[in-house]
């Protein structure tokens, strides 16, 4: 193992010819296992690790991964893959089989797969999840070595776009039979992208070395990952010249950064919504009132404007304002002035029970972080004129949300980042997508518009639909939402090849240290 940390770069600039690429993730993993993953900081190890049947060009956009072609049926339903010549970090070649275990085993109930019903447009994908048919009844097959045919359910025209992600990525199955679960430690380790799993040292850092078997070989030989979760640390880290590259830092920092740190300062959206989520399950958030009157209070542009100052940007939409080809759709008060909301929000709370003699208590769960917390003490401080008493209470990030999946909350901050397209967000308020509906919410006339719109293969059609689907959620507050995020990254300016894009991707095998 080289000493990773052995030099240690001057904070005037940092070191073009390092042979290793330092980068802050936010946070420490809690699994590299692409079927079992479920934060976007694995997420961002994985892209590194293995490459799907589509993949991330350099600039953030879909292009041919492991399948160098593929076809599509008239009908939507089935898809044609071809896949090139590419191999395991151990020399085996990739084959269609290694799909195939990958998306059985992705669904197989006993993986417990929290992000499983990412591939439920597969055909057969929820019973089988559900334990109702055999794994062998997924619609996934492999005629030959080089062959992979993905039968659909319904017509899915994001199929290409949902294959990105790590739930459809391949696994070595000659690796994974015979060692089962130890296939993910180092010393076993076996994936098919750009770079091979190393080391890891929890709480420390996640070291990669290139795959030897990789074709183009990336320029750097070794990328390390430190879980930084803390803005502050990560700018300290980073003005030390000891990262290379980090996710964020303190927006109190970003006039010094524009002032004085204009070559390394990066800024751009981000395709997401972060929002605040009602434990729908438990009382008293089964009732609409109170979501409805806590939704009413709270002034998005004020949070992202005056309180946080770092970019983000307000959204009262639940699907991100950035989602091409899609017009969000706004809450029913959207026209109310802030005295009207506040009035009605006092009036909802009155016929729910509560007063001055019988407050509403609250605690409100956010990951630990300073504009985290801002932004908790600002959405405390709206709640206030309406005599609601707010408890705060933050976590890590993996903690926070483990906590939301196992359904141990009353109201959190929550966010999805991903898709180009207006399902991949509301499909988390479906009732049968799992534990990432983290307030179990539930609504037959929402479930039956988001179905019909998930039958429908003309994109446009789809789209009136899920405006409809989201138009009814809209009214029953499941959620609200606050901003999309406004990224503030800090990169070594002698970095190549590193572009800002809507996804926030920056794959490794890209970057390179100019001379």
């Amino acid at each position: 193992m080289v000493a990773l940390a052995a030099v240690v770069l001057p904070a005037s600039g940092h070191c073009a010819a390092a042979a290793v690429l330092r980068l802050g993730n936010p946070g420490e993993p809690q699994t590299l296992d692409p079927q079992r993953y479920n934060l976007r900081l694995e997420e961002t190890i994985l892209n590194d690790l293995f490459v799907g049947l589509t993949t991330f060009d350099a600039e953030g956009d879909l292009t041919p991964g492991v399948a160098t072609s593929w076809q599509t049926s008239e009908d939507g339903l089935r898809w044609t893959f071809r896949l090139g010549d590419s191999r395991w970090s151990d020399g085996t070649p990739v084959s269609a089989d290694d799909f195939v275990f990958a998306y059985r085993r992705l669904l197989d109930p006993a993986t417990a797969a929290s992000l499983a019903y990412f591939m439920y447009p597969l055909k057969n994908a929820t019973a089988v999840n559900t334990g109702k048919m055999p794994l062998t009844a997924l619609g996934v097959s492999a005629p030959d070595p080089k062959t992979l045919i993905l039968e659909l359910e319904q017509p899915y025209p994001h199929l290409l776009e949902r294959l990105l992600y790590p739930t459809a990525y391949p696994l070595p199955k000659h690796i994974v039979e015979r060692l089962g679960s130890d296939w993910v430690k180092p010393q076993n380790w076996v994936s098919n992208g750009a770079y091979v799993l190393k080391e890891w040292r929890p709480q420390a850092y996640v070291a990669l070395q290139a795959n030897a078997y990789y074709l183009p070989a990336p320029a750097i030989a070794e990328v390390v990952y430190y879980p930084l979760a803390s803005e502050q640390a990560a700018y300290n880290r980073f003005r030390a010249g000891e990262i290379d590259a980090i996710n964020s830092f303190p927006a109190g920092e970003l006039d010094n950064a524009r002032d004085n740190m204009t070559a390394a300062l990066r800024t751009s959206a981000q395709l997401s919504i972060i929002y605040l989520v009602f434990n729908t399950r438990v009382p008293p958030f089964n009732d609409i009132r109170v979501r409805e009157a806590l939704a009413l209070a709270v002034d998005q542009e004020i949070i992202t404007d005056k309180v946080q100052k770092s970019g983000n940007l307000a959204s009262e939409s639940f699907v991100p304002t950035l989602v091409s080809n899609y017009e969000s759709v706004p809450p029913p008060y959207y026209s109310l002035t802030t005295a009207e909301r506040l009035e009605r929000a006092r009036m909802l709370l009155a016929e729910a029970g509560y007063s001055s003699a019988n407050p509403l208590q609250i605690t409100l769960r956010y990951i630990s972080g300073a504009e985290a917390k801002r932004t908790a003490l600002a959405i405390a401080a709206f709640w206030k004129p309406l005599g609601v008493d707010v408890r705060l209470h933050h976590a890590e990030l993996k903690v926070h949300f483990a906590d939301l999946r196992q359904g141990d909350f009353e109201v959190a901050q929550a966010g999805w980042v991903g898709e180009n397209n207006a399902e991949h967000y509301l499909s988390l308020l479906i009732s049968d997508t799992g534990e990432v509906n983290y307030g179990g919410f539930s609504d037959a006339e929402f479930d039956e518009l988001m179905a019909a719109a998930q039958a429908e293969a003309d994109v446009e059609a789809r789209n009136r639909l899920l405006r409809a689907a989201e138009a009814r959620a809209s009214t029953l507050y499941p959620v609200i939402p606050l901003y999309s995020i406004g990224i503030r990254r800090l990169v070594n300016p002698a970095l190549e090849g590193w572009h800002e894009n809507l996804r926030d991707i920056h794959p490794a095998r890209y970057l390179s240290f100019g001379p």
